[in-house]
C-alpha cells in the first residue's frame, strides 16, 4: 500500500480533507512516546497520513516537532505529499509550501476554500500556478466536497511532481544535493555550522512567493470577505466590548454544558440504576448478581454518564474553532494569562474545567507548548467542576442554615469563596510548574487570525465522536477497573455474616431510639470499613472519625459518591439534600455528645474537596493524555498534600 501524507498549516481545511478522502476508513492512535493524535485512513490502495498542522520547518512546538520529524522521514523515501493551502491566506501558505519544496519531495497542491474565494471574486488560475511552482495544482472545497473528484483522480494517477526548489537559485555556489542536505540538517539540528548556507532566507523567499501569486490570482480592489473580518474584529477584539462579549459567550458555552447535559445524564443515570434493578431481579441471590449489578453495570455507568459533557462542550468549541472566534478568545485572555506563564490557548481547558476536568484535560490538545500543556493538565483539576457541587452544597447547607434574606444570602457567598479558592490555586499551580517543569518549554507564540466562516458541521460531528469514543476506550478500562475494587472492598468483610448480625441486633437493642440500617454495619464491618478504621488516626488532626474516612475513600470513585455514602454511614436511607443536612446536624461524638460536623470540621471537609484529586477518571484522562502513569500519580499525591495540609490549618483555625 502507497503511503501519501497531508500536510498543510493550521485553519487550512485538511483534517476535512482527510476525513472527504478516508471516510470512516480511518483509525486514531498516538504518535510513539507522545500523545499527540496519529490519524491514519485508506482510499482505495493509498495509506492516507493526516499530519499535525505546522506553521514552518524550523517551528520547535510539540506537534509541528512531529510533523518536521515525519515529513523529514518522508523526504528521504520519497513519499508523496498533498499540500494543503488555505486560498484564503495563499501566500502565508505557500511560505510553508516552499520550504516543504526544497526537500525534493514529489508534491500535489490542493487550493482550498474556493467557495470563499469564490464570494470574495479571487480568482486563482490554477494552470499558471502550476507551471510557476512545477507540481499539480487542485482547486476544492473541503466542506462540500466541491473538487474532490479531481483530486481522487489525481492521486489515483500518480501525478505529484517534484515542485521547483524556491530558493536554489539563491545559492548558485552550491549543488542542489549539497542545499538539499544541509537544509535537512539545519531542520534537525538547529544551529548546525551548514545553516550558514541558509542564514534567514525568509525575506528572499517571501519575494518570491509574492511574486508566484501576483502572477497567478487576481484579487479585486477590495477583499469583502476579509473587510468583513476587520469589521466585526473591531467589535469582537475591543479592549471593552469584546471582553464583554467574550464572557458572555463563554458563559453560554459552559451553561449550555450544565444546562443541556443534565437531561441525558439524569436519563442515563436512571437507565443504568433500571437496568441494575432488572438484572437484579432476573437473577438469583449471590456474588455474581451484586458484581454485575453493582459493579459492572455501576462502573459502566460511571463512564458513559460523562458522554454528554464531552460531547456538547467539544460540539460548542468545534463551532468557535471553525467560525475562527476561538482565536479571538486566546487573543483577548492571552495578556492576562500570561503573568501566570501561560497563553491564551489555555483560557478553554481552564473555563471549561467548571464543568468537568475530563473533557478540560482532553481539550489541551490544542496548547502548542508542551510545558504549558502540561500545567493546565496539572491545574486544572483545582477548578470547582460540577462534582463538587453536591458535596459543597450539602456542608454549607450544614453550616449556614437558610435565613429570610431573599435571594442574596451567606450560602451563595461561601460557594462564590470556594470557587475562588478554586481559581487561584488553578493559577499558583500553573504558575509554579510552568516555572519549574524541565519539560521543553516554546515561549514563542504565534497567532492566526482565519477569518469568519460557516462551521464545517460534519467535520465537527465527526470530531465529537472521535473524542468521545477516546475517553470511553481509553478512560473507561481504568475507571471500570477501580469500581470493580472499591465494589469489592465494600461487599466483602473478614467478619462472618452472622457476625455483624449479631452486632446490628446488639446495637438496635441499645439504641432503640436510633434509625440503624443493616447497610450502614456491613459497610462498617466490610474491608472498606476497616480502611476507614486504618486511616483514623491519619486523618484525626483534621477532625475526621472512620465514618467519614470510609466517606473519603469512596469517594475516590467520583466525588459526588461521598453523599450517597453519608447516606449510608448514618442509615438515613435516602439521598435528599433536606434529610442528609438534618441527620448531619444531629451526630454526636460519642461520648462527649459535641457536634460531629461543627465549623472545624465542616470547613477543613470544604477545603479538602477543594484541593483533593478525588475522581478516578480524572485519573484515568490524566495518564492516557500524559502517556504516563508518572504524571497521574504525581498529580493525586501532590493533591492530596495540598488537601490535607489546608484541611488542617482549616480545622485548626476553626477549632
Amino acid at each position: 500500500m502507497s503511503n501519501i501524507a497531508l500536510v498543510g498549516k493550521p485553519n487550512s481545511g485538511k483534517s476535512s480533507l482527510f476525513n472527504l478522502l478516508t471516510g470512516l476508513n480511518q483509525k486514531i492512535g498516538n504518535y510513539s512516546g507522545v500523545t499527540v493524535e496519529r490519524k491514519e485512513g485508506q482510499f482505495k490502495s493509498f495509506k492516507i497520513n493526516d499530519l499535525p498542522g505546522l506553521n514552518s520547518l524550523r517551528s520547535e512546538s510539540g506537534e509541528e516537532v512531529i510533523a518536521k520529524n515525519e515529513i523529514l522521514k518522508y523526504a528521504e523515501h520519497n513519499v508523496p505529499i498533498i499540500f494543503v493551502a488555505n486560498g484564503m491566506q495563499l501566500e502565508d501558505n505557500l511560505l510553508l509550501f516552499s520550504e516543504i519544496a526544497d526537500l525534493s519531495l514529489p508534491m500535489l497542491l490542493a487550493v482550498n476554500f474556493k467557495d470563499d474565494l469564490e464570494k470574495n471574486n479571487i480568482e486563482v488560475d490554477a494552470q499558471r500556478l502550476e507551471d510557476q511552482l512545477g507540481c499539480p495544482v487542485v482547486l476544492l472545497n473541503s466542506r462540500k466536497g466541491e473538487g474532490i473528484q479531481d483530486l481522487k483522480k489525481a492521486i489515483e494517477g500518480n501525478t505529484f511532481r517534484e515542485p521547483h526548489a524556491v530558493c536554489r537559485s539563491l545559492y548558485d555556489q552550491v549543488s542542489d544535493q549539497q542545499i538539499s542536505n544541509s537544509y535537512k540538517k539545519q531542520i534537525s539540528f538547529p544551529g548546525d555550522a551548514d545553516s550558514k548556507l541558509i542564514e534567514q532566507d525568509y525575506i528572499k523567499r517571501q519575494k518570491i512567493i509574492s511574486g508566484i501569486v501576483h502572477a497567478s490570482v487576481r484579487k479585486p480592489i477590495e477583499n469583502s470577505f476579509l473587510e468583513d473580518s476587520k469589521w466585526w474584529d473591531k467589535f469582537l477584539l475591543h479592549p471593552i466590548y469584546g471582553l464583554v462579549i467574550f464572557l458572555m459567550v463563554m458563559y453560554l458555552v459552559f451553561q449550555s454544558v450544565f444546562a443541556l447535559s443534565s437531561y441525558p445524564m439524569d436519563w442515563i443515570d436512571g437507565s443504568m440504576a433500571s437496568l441494575s434493578s432488572f438484572v437484579k431481579s432476573q437473577m438469583s441471590e449471590g456474588w455474581l448478581n451484586d458484581l454485575i449489578t453493582d459493579a459492572l453495570i455501576q462502573g459502566i455507568g460511571g463512564v458513559i454518564i460523562f458522554i454528554p459533557q464531552i460531547a456538547i462542550l467539544f460540539f460548542l468549541l468545534g463551532i468557535l474553532e471553525h467560525t475562527g472566534y476561538l482565536s479571538r478568545i486566546s487573543f483577548i485572555s492571552d495578556r492576562f494569562l500570561r503573568r501566570f506563564g501561560l497563553s491564551g490557548k489555555s483560557i478553554i481547558p481552564l473555563m471549561s474545567s467548571w464543568a468537568c476536568a475530563i473533557p478540560a484535560i482532553m481539550s489541551t490538545r490544542m496548547i502548542d507548548n508542551p510545558r504549558e500543556r502540561m500545567a493546565i493538565i496539572m491545574a486544572s483539576p483545582l477548578m470547582t467542576c460540577s462534582a463538587r457541587l453536591p458535596v459543597y452544597t450539602i456542608l454549607i447547607a450544614v453550616l449556614l442554615p437558610n435565613s429570610d434574606g431573599g435571594f442574596f444570602g451567606t450560602q451563595g457567598l461561601a460557594l462564590l469563596g470556594l470557587y475562588l479558592i478554586g481559581v487561584v490555586a488553578t493559577l499558583a499551580v500553573a504558575y509554579y510548574y510552568s516555572r519549574a517543569s524541565k519539560i521543553e518549554n516554546v515561549p514563542f507564540w504565534s497567532l492566526e487570525l482565519p477569518v469568519y466562516r460557516m462551521p464545517n458541521w460534519r467535520n465537527i460531528l465527526y470530531n465529537v465522536y472521535i473524542k468521545t469514543k477516546s475517553f470511553v476506550v481509553e478512560a473507561g478500562k481504568v475507571i471500570l477497573t477501580i469500581s470493580i475494587l472499591l465494589w469489592f472492598l465494600s461487599t466483602n468483610s473478614p467478619k462472618s455474616p452472622e457476625f455483624i448480625e449479631n452486632q446490628f441486633k446488639k446495637e438496635q437493642a441499645t439504641n432503640a431510639q436510633m434509625d440503624l440500617s443493616l447497610d450502614s454495619y456491613e459497610l462498617e464491618y466490610s474491608y472498606l470499613g476497616y480502611i476507614g478504621k486504618v486511616i483514623e488516626p491519619v486523618i484525626k488532626p483534621l477532625g475526621y472519625d472512620w465514618k467519614i474516612g470510609i466517606a473519603l475513600v469512596s469517594s475516590f470513585a467520583a466525588r459526588e459518591v461521598f453523599v450517597g455514602t453519608l447516606s449510608t454511614i448514618y442509615s438515613i436511607g435516602s439521598e435528599e439534600e433536606s434529610t442528609i443536612v438534618e441527620r448531619l446536624r444531629n451526630e454526636k461524638i460519642y461520648p462527649s455528645g459535641a457536634m460531629r460536623f461543627n465549623w472545624a470540621t465542616s470547613i477543613s471537609l470544604l477545603l479538602f474537596y477543594v484541593f483533593a484529586l478525588q475522581c478516578m477518571s480524572t485519573v484515568a484522562i490524566v495518564k492516557k493524555e500524559t502517556g504516563s502513569w508518572e504524571f497521574a500519580i504525581l498529580q493525586f499525591v501532590l493533591m492530596a498534600v495540598l488537601a490535607y495540609v489546608f484541611a488542617f490549618i482549616g480545622f485548626k483555625a476553626f477549632s
